[in-house]
């Protein structure tokens, strides 16, 4: 009956005048005094100031009032992080200003740094609270518009700094921090802490543009005494200040850090307490520490406390580090994705306590996170979890619905159901033990062809049952898309849609298959791969079916399989030939008289050199030597060298022709000849970085980690020597090739060489290697969204073309429904100007020959 009277006015474009945003908001007046105001960005505009005083002004001003006495720890947060802390000056005035960019790991870290500098004699500048201004203003300097907007963000708060007058601009790349879970599997950082550093150095360019000079030292910081060495390091080697005064800074800054911490647990635990024994409940926001900034959040917390309900942040958490991990299927490696973890357990574990995960739209590690906390959740109650994906637009409306849709759903289930687990039991996942190396067969994971023949060769050696699996055909892309997590990267969806094609076609019972999978990378998607894989099972219907990986096996699922020393020195050997056996087919290919010719030579000698991996060195040289006479003998056409075209990227994307629309075969068909890196120095690098590690003592027993990696490299070095030194001494088109060595020298100028993200400096430096080689067009090809692409591919793109300014740079991204038609089309756009830049070379060649 109520509804027959209810009279509503509708305001359209009132604009908001209570801060910079200027919101243009609809305002809804109902007859009962109150209203509704859509299109405010923040709580200021949730108001009708313009309604003359009576029901509706009074209570705005009680719903703001009862907000403002609703805890909200993403305040508080805010509020602490920026505050001065006391400090006494341990160094005299530097007359130097620094600025500190709030954003990204700054979030947690500000209090620490912010206190360090002023100890140390330094004026300190932090930027303004981020707004859309600032996002703007940063904005034309972003290479890799799939990047998260934290990321994003970074550039404008940047240019902010250097426009207040700072000197430099600290903005450290920070690869390892001490892992803060005892229980935790590493102590890396997101590849975007590690390497934005990087990125702004190269777009924004502050010192050319400024003179302000960005500050991006390189730290890895395995445990609190390297951190303290490596601080100290820093400050010595480039501000001329002694350890000893660097350690009293240290001290106090760390007791500023501590004072923060403390404050935010104690709070937290005071929201805890009052709700205990009712029948009331908090949100957790589960993000990371830059998910407070209230841009980034888009004011999110104000929608609960509006309601009446508290909001904790993970660092307001009591006793979070002190909870049982051993159950999580994911490798905890970075110390955020252990808190949101932690944060889950606790969350279902106390009755008083829901939880809501923000995520940063383009960022990968969320496919992974959001499943796991979802899976621990179930485990242990009733409660569902809110994901929240959060990005650069503007529209609150959705996010309010979701969050009183979500709140709603909490209440009605607290009044209707007893907190019991949707999964009470603990998961047995299916384990690959060593009875499993004569009963079950390993299928093979793709990254090549050869590699994946390769590596079925090395096992089958060992007694164990391996087969490579077929490339990925439509089926399997469509069986990835639909088991795997639509936000995780190309190369998880290809490999694990390989496996579920093959075992779709019951060529044998699933009881007696185990699947294969590499794993690499641990601050990236890469080394989480058989987290996917284990739901993608078990959703498909696959339960029993255990899982292998490449990787050290820190989760017990497969205790039966190691690859060992052995296993090593022979892949190297195979790969490294291949690697050889590869080249040669792509500098013959694109001339051979006979189609088809190239790839029987190649076929032939990469499976005979597979097959017969025991034979011993010696027996492998001459078999190597016998692939390179019967390429010499291939007829070719007498033509003038084509226009060559580098492809670089992702591994999988790089070497998988499927995964990659068979880039190299419609390049060839358009008159190009292909240049690809040798596989061998992807593995070669990580050795080098660990052994540069420790010659710079960067790492924990660094004399020792420096014999052991330099050993190692030693091998790498006596089979590359011996191998390309075959094929220079034998094949008709032989060239210089180079190594890794190569690369680092041509970029180390520009990245530091212990930086680790993926391909890392390899990249930008096997680009350059090239342009010296003679190769003046490439293509970066990379999964969409690919974390260590936003760093050292889009991201170093600018910088590698101002070195070379003929070169020309094409970046494509992939994922299951990439069309064929655009990928095309772009190529086309690079055939046309390598033939154009080919045709200017050869010109200028006749003319100085005329001359």
């Amino acid at each position: 009956d109520g509804l027959k009277h209810l009279e509503y006015e509708k305001k359209p474009s009132v604009i908001c005048t209570k801060c910079s945003n200027n919101c243009c908001r609809t305002i809804i007046s109902f007859s009962s005094g109150s209203c509704y105001v859509t299109g405010n960005r923040c709580e200021r505009g949730e108001t009708d100031e313009s309604a003359p005083p009576g029901k509706a002004g009074e209570a705005g001003k009680e719903k703001a009032k009862k907000q403002k006495n609703i805890p909200d720890m993403m305040k508080l947060h805010n509020r602490l992080i920026f505050r001065d802390y006391p400090f006494t000056a341990v160094s005299g005035d530097k007359k130097t200003v620094i600025g500190l960019p709030g954003v990204l790991e700054f979030w947690s870290s500000m209090p620490f740094w912010k206190t360090l500098f002023r100890t140390l004699g330094f004026e300190v500048i932090v930027s303004e609270k981020s707004s859309y201004d600032i996002f703007e203003k940063g904005l034309k300097f972003v290479p890799s518009d799939t990047a998260c907007f934290p990321a994003k963000l970074v550039h404008g708060h940047a240019e902010l700094l250097a426009e207040n007058g700072a000197d430099a601009v600290f903005f450290p790349m920070l690869v390892r921090m001490p892992r803060e879970h005892p229980g935790a599997d590493g102590n890396h950082t997101c590849v975007m802490l590690q390497g934005y550093p990087l990125v702004v150095g190269t777009s924004n360019d502050l010192e050319e543009r400024y003179g302000v000079k960005l500050e991006k030292p390189i730290f890895h910081w395995y445990n609190e005494k390297i951190k303290i060495r490596q601080i100290s390091g820093y400050f010595k080697t480039r501000w001329g200040i002694d350890e000893k005064t660097v350690a009293r800074g240290i001290r106090q800054a760390d007791r500023a850090a501590s004072m923060f911490s403390e404050k935010m647990r104690r709070e937290g635990e005071k929201i805890i307490k009052s709700l205990e024994g009712t029948d009331q409940f908090a949100v957790v926001l589960a993000g990371r520490p830059y998910h407070s900034d209230f841009l980034i959040n888009h004011n999110l917390s104000r929608y609960f406390t509006s309601q009446g309900i508290p909001v904790l942040t993970l660092d307001s958490l009591p006793g979070l580090n002190s909870r049982d991990i051993s159950g999580v299927r994911m490798d905890t490696t970075i110390n955020f994705h252990t808190r949101m973890e932690c944060a889950a357990i606790a969350a279902s574990e106390h009755p008083n306590l829901e939880i809501v995960q923000i995520v940063s739209f383009g960022c990968g590690h969320d496919a992974i996170l959001s499943d796991e906390m979802i899976r621990e959740i179930r485990k242990r109650s009733s409660k569902e979890l809110l994901i929240l994906k959060l990005d650069e637009g503007e529209s609150s409306g959705p996010l309010n619905i979701r969050v009183k849709s979500f709140i709603e759903t909490v209440k009605a289930r607290r009044k209707k159901n007893p907190e019991t687990p949707v999964n009470p039991l603990p998961d047995k996942d299916a384990v690959y033990t060593r009875k499993d190396r004569k009963e079950k067969i390993i299928l093979a994971p793709n990254l090549s062809p050869g590699f994946t023949y390769l590596i079925s060769s090395v096992c089958r050696k060992d007694g164990l049952r391996m087969e490579p699996l077929n490339l990925a055909d439509e089926r399997a892309i469509e069986l990835g898309k639909k088991f795997v997590h639509n936000d995780i990267c190309y190369p998880a969806q290809i490999n694990i849609g390989e496996a579920l094609a093959f075992l779709e076609k019951n060529i044998y019972p699933p009881s007696s298959i185990a699947v294969g999978l590499a794993k690499n990378c641990e601050a990236c998607r890469a080394g989480q791969y058989s987290v996917l894989a284990r739901k993608a099972l078990d959703e498909a219907g696959y339960p029993e079916v255990p899982i292998v990986t490449t990787g050290i096996d820190n989760k017990g699922i497969h205790p039966g399989f190691k690859l060992n020393l052995k296993h090593s020195i022979r892949l190297l050997w195979g790969l490294t030939m291949i690697d050889g056996l590869e080249m040669m087919l792509r500098r013959i290919r694109p001339y051979e008289k006979t189609r088809g010719l190239c790839d029987a030579v190649f076929s032939l000698h990469m499976k005979r050199i597979s097959d017969n991996i025991d034979a011993g060195k010696s027996r492998l040289l001459k078999m190597f030597e016998e692939a390179i006479e019967d390429f010499n003998n291939v007829e070719t056409f007498s033509l003038p060298r084509k226009p060559r075209v580098g492809i670089v990227g992702e591994i999988l994307v790089n070497y998988h022709p499927s995964a990659n629309c068979f880039i190299e075969s419609y390049l060839e068909l358009n008159g190009m000849e292909v240049v690809q890196p040798a596989m061998h120095d992807f593995f070669r690098k990580t050795v080098v970085i660990e052994k540069e590690l420790g010659r710079r003592k960067m790492a924990p027993r660094y004399f020792l980690h420096y014999l052991v990696n330099s050993a190692a490299d030693a091998l790498y070095g006596h089979v590359h020597s011996r191998v390309w030194g075959t094929v220079k001494n034998n094949f008709r088109f032989a060239e210089y090739y180079g190594n890794i060595y190569d690369a680092a020298e041509s970029i180390k100028h520009l990245i530091d060489l212990t930086y680790i993200g993926a391909e890392g400096w390899k990249l930008p430096g096997e680009i350059i290697h090239m342009v010296h080689s003679g190769v003046n067009s490439f293509v970066i090809v990379q999964p969409f969204g690919c974390l260590p692409n936003h760093i050292t591919g889009r991201g170093m793109i600018k910088a590698v073309k101002k070195m070379f300014p003929h070169i020309q740079i094409i970046a494509l991204d992939y994922d299951p429904d990439t069309s064929l038609g655009n990928v095309e089309n772009r190529l086309q756009m690079l055939i046309i100007n390598a033939r154009e830049m080919e045709k200017n070379r050869s010109d200028a060649v006749k003319q100085k020959i005329i001359a």
